[in-house]
């Protein structure tokens, strides 16, 4: 689940990449019986290019997706505003 595959992206990134949130539940599951950091592993979880699953599903529109992680966010208490938004320029 944490181990980098396909053009180093976490099979969590990939799945949120491909709209795939069949996939993204099991690996939800499965975090929850191995106790990973849901938060910092998975919902934050950056690929190569620095993206989190939520930049991915945004970029290729996936609506469901992206309700999905939000509504795993709020159970892990993800901080939109510290933890996805973009800081502010000086």
């Amino acid at each position: 689940m944490l181990n980098k595959r396909f053009e180093g992206l976490k099979a969590w990134n990939r799945a949120a990449d491909k709209g795939n949130k069949e996939i993204l539940e099991t690996l939800w599951g499965w975090g929850t019986e191995v106790q990973v950091n849901l938060k910092d592993d998975l919902l934050l979880a950056k690929g190569t290019i620095g993206l989190t699953p939520w930049d991915r599903a945004a970029g290729k529109g996936n609506k469901e997706v992206l309700k999905t992680l939000w509504g795993w966010g709020r159970e892990v208490q993800v901080n939109i505003k510290d933890d996805l938004c973009w800081p502010k320029l000086g």
